[in-house]
């Protein structure tokens, strides 16, 4: 299937460090907005992401964590189905991310979040992404 390519983004007023403690523990995801209505469990270097909604778990193997770079990657290691949500015929091999927070100074980052998805999650996926990273900016800044 097609994918699509965009990277989520927001400068933050606050040390990298401090962005990282927040954001930077694959494990957790309850800095991301609608996360309480998920479970998200490790296995290993796989998360599993759940919602009471959805009719499937969204698996992530972990395959880059870089602490003392603020960065990591993942990847979907099979495909999955969406059908239940999206409609026949709506499988992905591909929805895989990087999220890196830069220092651009000592009290300011540039937070980033690359997407690679299938073309028929991408939009979805991607406004998930930017509206995770507007919120940290919001709440970490006040």
């Amino acid at each position: 299937m097609p994918t699509m390519k965009g990277r989520a983004h927001a400068t933050v007023a606050r040390p990298a460090a401090e962005i990282w403690a927040v954001i930077g523990k694959f494990d957790d995801i309850s800095w991301i907005p609608g996360s309480e209505k998920a479970r998200a469990t490790m296995d290993g270097d796989m998360r599993s992401v759940t919602r009471d909604a959805w009719d499937f778990a969204l698996v992530q193997r972990l395959v880059e964590h870089d602490d003392a770079r603020f960065t990591y990657s993942y990847v979907v290691p099979y495909e999955l189905s969406f059908e239940a949500l999206m409609g026949p015929g709506k499988f992905a091999r591909t929805i895989d991310g990087t999220l890196t927070v830069t220092p651009t100074g000592p009290d300011s980052s540039e937070v980033t979040w690359d997407l690679e998805a299938e073309d028929f999650l991408f939009p979805g996926a991607f406004k998930e992404y930017q509206l995770a990273l507007n919120t940290v900016k919001q709440r970490m800044e006040g």
